[in-house]
């Protein structure tokens, strides 16, 4: 039972999902959780999943940025991905580069770390911003 009438391609998404669970059976003395088949052991972790968009062996597939357009993911996160993956996030050497900030301003901000702030250390390499 639903608050309010689904739309039309809610509907079919319902659909789709109780198809795909048709045959599962839930237990009350098992637990249950997600799986991230490219980590099973540490499971999902941005790091990962920009690693995995990043480093696939060929570039990543234009049709593959575009689909973060997709109506049932949420625009504000379409957004960062497509700025993340097209380099546009405002890190500080984007920043310097579009002359906002002086070139001696371009070292990241997280306590400790010497590195230069650029997306790949944010989303990689840093560890005081990369810790799940």
């Amino acid at each position: 039972m639903w608050r309010r009438c689904l739309l039309a391609w809610e509907e079919e998404s319902v659909r789709e999902c109780s198809f795909l669970l048709h045959n599962i059976v839930l237990q009350d003395t098992v637990s249950d959780n997600w799986r991230w088949l490219l980590d099973p052991i540490h499971g999902y972790s941005v790091r990962e999943a920009y690693r995995f968009i990043t480093h696939s062996g060929d570039m990543v597939d234009r049709t593959f940025v575009d689909d973060v357009w997709h109506i049932h993911i949420p625009s504000k996160v379409s957004l960062l991905v497509w700025r993340l993956l097209r380099n546009r996030l405002p890190t500080k050497d984007n920043l310097v580069r579009q002359g906002v900030l002086h070139a001696n301003d371009i070292t990241c901000g997280a306590a400790g770390c010497d590195s230069n702030e650029t997306i790949s250390h944010l989303f990689l390499s840093c560890d005081n911003y990369c810790e799940v």
